[in-house]
C-alpha cells in the first residue's frame, strides 16, 4: 500500500500536456458518435480541430514522440485499403476509406506522444466519464423496440445508437473501475456502483454479444492481469458480490423477453439473430471466386450481396467475415497482424489494455470494425507509450526494487 501511495505522489507532480487534455476531450466525446449536426457528425466536428492542434504542436516539436509496431502495421493495413480504391470506387467505399484514413491519422497524432503517469491517470479518468455518461443515457432511455420486443432503444441527444455498439463503450470504464477498486483509490466503493449500473445498462439493451464481450475482458483481467494473489482473491470475492447484486436486483427488473434473450434456448432458436446463416452465405460466396478470395468484393459490398441472397441485413455482423468478403485474404491477414501486435505489445507492460482488446475481439464476432470508435480508441490506448514503460525508466525501477509496480 505504501508503494501505491508513493507512486501516486509522484504522479501528482507530473506535468499535464495540451496533448493529454485534447486526447481526454476526444475520448469523453465517444458516446456522441451517432449525433449529427447541420454541419455533419458532431464527433467529426470535434475531431478535426483537435487533430489540427495536435499536428501543429507535433510540427513545432512540442512533443516527444515514439513510434511502434502498432503504428506501422495499421498504416500498412489502411494503405492496402486505399490501394483497393483503384479497383472498387463506389461512393460507400470511398467515404468509408476516407473515414478509416481519418481514424488512422487520429491514432497517430494522439498515440505517438510519450505520456507521463499523471496523463495516463487523466485519460483513464476520461474513460470513467464515458462510462458514467453511458449509464445516464441508458437509465434515461424508456423507449423499447416494440411491444413484443422490450429491448431498450438507446438514444443519444435524440439519435438512435446501435445496442451492440453502445455496450462496447463500457469496455474500458469497467476494466478501469475494477483496477481502481482493487487499488482502493479515493471513493473506491463508487466504482462498485459504476460496475453494477454498467451491467444494468448492458443487460437493458438485450445485447448478448455485448454482454459476452465485456465479460470476456473482465474475466481475463481478473485471471491474468492482476498479479497479486491476495488482490485477485479480493477481486473474485467482490465479483461474486456484484454478480449476486446483478442476479437478485438487476435481472428481475428486466422485461421477461429481454431475460429470455440471454438464455441458451433463445440463441438456438434464432440462430444468433440469423447471423450464422449470413456468415455461411458470405463465406461460400467469397470462396467461389479466386479473385474475390484474394482481394475481396469491395468495402460494404455485403449490402448488395446479401440483398441478392434474400437477406434483410446489409453487413456480416462479424469483423473477420466482413473483411474477408470486402478485402479478401490479403486484407484479413493484415488485419490479423494488427490484432496480434496490439495484443502482444501490452501483455506485460499494460495488461489492462490487452484485456480491453480481448473484449473487442469478442465484440468482433458480431460487429464490423472499419470506423468503429471503441475499436479505434482502445487501439490508441494500446499504441500509447508511457514514461514508466520506457527501458531506462524500467531499469531504474528494478534498481529501486519496485519491479512489481512497473
Amino acid at each position: 500500500m505504501m508503494m501505491v501511495k508513493k507512486s501516486e505522489n509522484k504522479v501528482q507532480k507530473d506535468a499535464l500536456s495540451v496533448e493529454c487534455i485534447l486526447a481526454c476531450i476526444y475520448f469523453v466525446c465517444l458516446p456522441f458518435t451517432v449525433v449529427t449536426t447541420p454541419f455533419g457528425s458532431l464527433l467529426k466536428l470535434i475531431t478535426l480541430p483537435i487533430a489540427a492542434v495536435l499536428t501543429l504542436r507535433m510540427l513545432m516539436g512540442k512533443s516527444a514522440l515514439a513510434l511502434n509496431y502498432i503504428h506501422f502495421t495499421y498504416v500498412i493495413y489502411i494503405l492496402y485499403t486505399v490501394i483497393l480504391l483503384m479497383v472498387y470506387h463506389e461512393s460507400i467505399t470511398v467515404v468509408t476509406t476516407k473515414d478509416m484514413a481519418l481514424g488512422l491519422f487520429m491514432l497517430l497524432v494522439i498515440s505517438m506522444r510519450i505520456y507521463n503517469g499523471r496523463e495516463k491517470e487523466w485519460m483513464e479518468s476520461a474513460w470513467i466519464i464515458v462510462g458514467v455518461t453511458c449509464i445516464i443515457i441508458a437509465l434515461s432511455s424508456n423507449e423499447v423496440v416494440s411491444r413484443s420486443e422490450q429491448r431498450a432503444v438507446i438514444r443519444v441527444l435524440g439519435f438512435e445508437e446501435d445496442q451492440n455498439h453502445f455496450c462496447a463503450y463500457f469496455i474500458m470504464p469497467l476494466l478501469i473501475s475494477v483496477k481502481r477498486f482493487m487499488e482502493k483509490r479515493r471513493f473506491y466503493p463508487v466504482y462498485i456502483l459504476i460496475i453494477i449500473l454498467s451491467f444494468y445498462a448492458i443487460l437493458k439493451t438485450g445485447s448478448r454479444g455485448g454482454l459476452i464481450g465485456v465479460l470476456a475482458g473482465l474475466l481475463v483481467y481478473i485471471l491474468f492481469g492482476i498479479k497479486s494473489i491476495k488482490a485477485r482473491i479480493a477481486v473474485v470475492m467482490a465479483s461474486i458480490l456484484v454478480a449476486l447484486a446483478v442476479v437478485t436486483v438487476v435481472v428481475p427488473n428486466l422485461p421477461e423477453d429481454v431475460r429470455h434473450r440471454y438464455s441458451i434456448t433463445a440463441v438456438k432458436e434464432d440462430g444468433g439473430s440469423g447471423r450464422f446463416e449470413i456468415w455461411s452465405y458470405l463465406l461460400d460466396y467469397t470462396l467461389r471466386s479466386p479473385q474475390r478470395t484474394i482481394r475481396g468484393s469491395g468495402l460494404f459490398s455485403t449490402y448488395e450481396i446479401l440483398q441478392d441472397g434474400g437477406f434483410r441485413n446489409g453487413v456480416a455482423h462479424n469483423a473477420y467475415i466482413q473483411i474477408f468478403n470486402d478485402k479478401g485474404i490479403i486484407g484479413l491477414l493484415l488485419f490479423f497482424i494488427v490484432l496480434c501486435v496490439c495484443f502482444i505489445r501490452n501483455v506485460r507492460r499494460q495488461p489492462l489494455y490487452t484485456c480491453a482488446f480481448i473484449s473487442l475481439m469478442a465484440f468482433s464476432m458480431s460487429l464490423t470494425f472499419y470506423v468503429f470508435k471503441p475499436y479505434l480508441n482502445i487501439m490508441m490506448m494500446c499504441a500509447m507509450t508511457f514514461e514508466e514503460t520506457l527501458p531506462e525508466n524500467h531499469l531504474k525501477a528494478v534498481l529501486r526494487g519496485e519491479q512489481d509496480n512497473v
